[in-house]
């Protein structure tokens, strides 16, 4: 039983993290996407970078929306499967963002 609140305890202290987070990744990714433009604009060339920081926009942003309506739910599967699907977001969202800034500095800095 003790073991059961920990696990619950520590799921609530990562949702906490991830809404705390996922907006600032969000903005992150947002302000990357206008410097993308900027950029492409000014050499005429394309780039699939701005498309795939969209999804991670998306991904950040399902992120914050499912690890609030965690952190305000008050059944208790109903707040693991919440929690769950945002971590399961937010990593996804670094996981591309990632891959993006590779595409960035070796693609576009070239």
């Amino acid at each position: 039983m003790e073991r059961d609140l920990e696990m619950r305890d520590v799921r609530l202290e990562i949702t906490e993290h991830i809404f705390g987070n996922s907006p600032t990744m969000l903005a992150l990714c947002l302000t990357t996407v206008g410097l993308i433009k900027i950029y492409t604009a000014l050499q005429r060339i394309s780039t699939l970078a701005d498309d795939f920081l969209a999804l991670c926009l998306a991904a950040f942003l399902l992120a914050t929306i499912f690890s609030y309506s965690a952190l305000r739910s008050t059944n208790a599967r109903r707040r693991a499967r919440f929690a769950k699907l945002a971590d399961v977001l937010f990593i996804s969202g670094l996981s591309a963002a990632t891959a993006v800034a590779f595409f960035v500095v070796y693609a576009l800095a070239g």
